[in-house]
């Protein structure tokens, strides 16, 4: 009986987990529905009926903000505080995993991807998912015994619910995973490539032909030149519509009375203790030091066990040391707040090893509400002001600083000097030139904005784009001039000149007389070149490589060494380095076969519209 219950309390549990994709699944299938037809005619959709369509398949508002919320309330269970940057970043997760699951349904639908009992069957006896062995966990040991009493003993626990999941979640995915994987084949040379990269020392001599080398025989493009080359480019330089404000800025940090306002409160804290109230007690009610606390509802008491000098702050290691057993000292200031300190023992004092037990009290230095009160009404007098008299003259009458912010994408998350600011990235895009904004806020900052400019969708002009054509230009100039010298000094090494000689020539090219690495590292100059590992594997001692591709220019290296063969070595490697190829094998064709499926399908992104 005590393993049933056991069982099915952890069915409550595990199931919900479980059943989370399986309901998104279902959600993203038919029992929501697509867009109607009309809105398929006219290819649109109502931005408060779909947060997004796949292919025509909606994404409502609401399948949306619980997935977000779900992920949202996972992190605070957790203990972690949430920041705007963390309500960002889920949701752009959330957004990428309802496309690929949208995606995914769409594909096991067009391979026609079916599961019957019997497959059902076969995979809870032969190869149950992980989360179905959870259920089954003894000491974090899947109980395989329990697990097949609990399959063939009817009413042990309900198996439904498991069965729909695997019907119509676990299994087609499964099935799916298996078709993308059969072009995952890895060859026994494939195997033996990866042995020598990793385990065969090659000792090489190289010649590095970088920028520095040909900054002389390099001309600067004219501007005749550059424009050329961006009309030959006008593709390029397609561009979305850009908005560019200005903004004035209050950070949201403590003043001096805040900090007065938390030395009272500590003040206050020591009366309590004074007065009788115990420290522990009072630490697990006032501490803010995360480290105090053991669960949800209790904590250490302050305790910091034993320490010794040279472990704390300066400002506390000289209260703790200089205090007597049983005392209790503070306020004291470090860069982490104020902290009240008990002294519980002492042990070798005026010794080397001179040691204190304690606890502690931590009041972190937060910003107050009469401070938060002063910065907003600072920002909403400067907004006033700036919509009444200008944005400039507010600024001198309100003694703050104008900060610019260009070519703000509409999907854009962060402005330049504040960080995470979506809300007025969604003001710049439904504001006109000339507007100024109320207050908006975030985490950290206050802000009154104002809408400078537009720049239209379409080319950019080349103005606008001149600084990417030179370095374009530059760039393939350079490489051209690299590889041409690459290839005299190749001319030259074939006919008997010597690395040294050449060197002695030109002291602008970057000489390595002797390097000992294994393949999967980086060499000295060189750096790590495909061109270069690919040569390496299929030559031998005492030939010349190249010129080949660096990161900076061309390289040409002399083989001095290779190591030799170990078969031992191989044969315990080779079954290991063929699981970790095909793993990544798996890894990367499912990543391009779903890189392929977005860049197919029809998307329609209305976030905008929504946050």
């Amino acid at each position: 009986m005590a393993m049933m219950t056991m069982l099915r309390n952890r069915m409550h549990v595990v199931l919900w987990a479980l059943l989370i994709l399986f309901l998104l699944s279902m959600t993203v299938g038919g029992l929501v529905g697509g867009a109607n037809i009309i809105d398929q005619l006219l290819g649109r959709v109502n931005p408060a009926e779909a947060i997004g369509l796949v292919n025509g398949q909606k994404i409502t508002p609401n399948q949306f903000n619980q997935a977000v919320n779900a992920q949202m309330d996972a992190i605070r269970n957790s203990g972690t505080q949430i920041s705007d940057q963390d309500l960002d970043r889920v949701r752009s997760q959330v957004w990428n995993g309802f496309i690929e699951e949208y995606l995914t349904k769409q594909a096991i639908e067009d391979l026609e991807i079916t599961v019957s009992d019997e497959e059902i069957i076969y995979h809870l006896e032969n190869n149950p998912p992980i989360d179905i062995q959870r259920l089954f966990y003894e000491n974090n040991v899947f109980n395989e015994e329990r697990y097949q009493q609990a399959l063939k003993t009817p009413g042990m626990i309900d198996w439904t619910p498991i069965e729909a999941w695997m019907k119509e979640y676990y299994i087609p995915r499964f099935k799916l995973q298996q078709y993308i994987s059969m072009s995952s084949v890895v060859s026994e040379n494939d195997v033996k490539e990866e042995f020598i990269k990793r385990n065969i020392d090659y000792t090489i001599s190289a010649l590095h032909i970088t920028n520095n080398s040909i900054k002389n025989k390099v001309s600067k493009p004219s501007n005749e030149e550059l424009l050329k080359n961006y009309k030959s480019r006008l593709e390029d330089f397609k561009r979305d519509e850009k908005r560019h404000i200005s903004f004035v800025s209050w950070a949201k940090s403590p003043t001096s009375d805040d900090s007065l306002r938390v030395k009272q409160e500590a003040l206050e804290i020591i009366m309590s203790y004074s007065e009788g109230d115990n420290f522990a007690a009072l630490a697990n009610i006032h501490t803010m030091d995360p480290g105090n606390q053991v669960t949800p509802d209790s904590g250490r008491g302050g305790d910091l066990g034993w320490f010794g000098k040279g472990q704390m702050l300066p400002a506390f290691e000289e209260a703790s040391f200089k205090a007597k057993p049983g005392s209790v000292v503070g306020p004291i200031m470090t860069q982490y707040g104020y902290h009240i300190i008990k002294i519980d023992s002492i042990k070798n004092k005026g010794k080397d090893n001179h040691q204190v037990k304690a606890k502690h009290i931590l009041l972190t230095i937060d910003m107050g509400q009469n401070t938060r009160t002063n910065l907003r009404r600072k920002a909403t007098l400067f907004s006033y002001d700036a919509q009444d008299y200008g944005f400039t003259t507010a600024q001198d009458s309100h003694d703050v600083q104008i900060q610019p912010s260009n070519y703000l994408d509409q999907g854009d998350i962060f402005i330049a000097g504040l960080g995470p600011f979506r809300s007025a990235v969604r003001w710049a895009f439904n504001s006109e030139v000339g507007k100024i904004s109320d207050p908006l806020e975030t985490d950290n900052f206050y802000a009154v904005f104002k809408l400078d400019s537009i720049s239209h969708e379409g080319i950019a002009p080349f103005e606008d784009v001149r600084s990417q054509v030179v370095a374009k230009m530059d760039r393939d100039r350079n490489l051209k001039a690299t590889s041409s010298y690459a290839n005299e000094l190749k001319v030259k090494l074939d006919t008997g000149t010597s690395f040294e000689t050449i060197i002695e020539n030109d002291k602008t090219i970057e000489y390595v007389p002797s390097d000992k690495k294994r393949l999967s590292a980086s060499f000295i100059s060189l750096g790590k070149s495909e061109q270069l590992v690919g040569a390496l594997l299929n030559s031998d001692k005492n030939k010349l490589i190249g010129p080949f591709k660096t990161n900076r220019g061309y390289g040409l290296v002399k083989i001095l060494e290779i190591s030799s063969f170990d078969s031992t070595a191989w044969q315990s490697q080779k079954d290991i380095i063929k699981v970790d190829l095909s793993s990544i094998k798996e890894t990367t064709n499912y990543q391009n076969w779903m890189k392929n499926l977005k860049d197919k399908a029809e998307i329609t992104d209305n976030r905008k519209f929504h946050f």
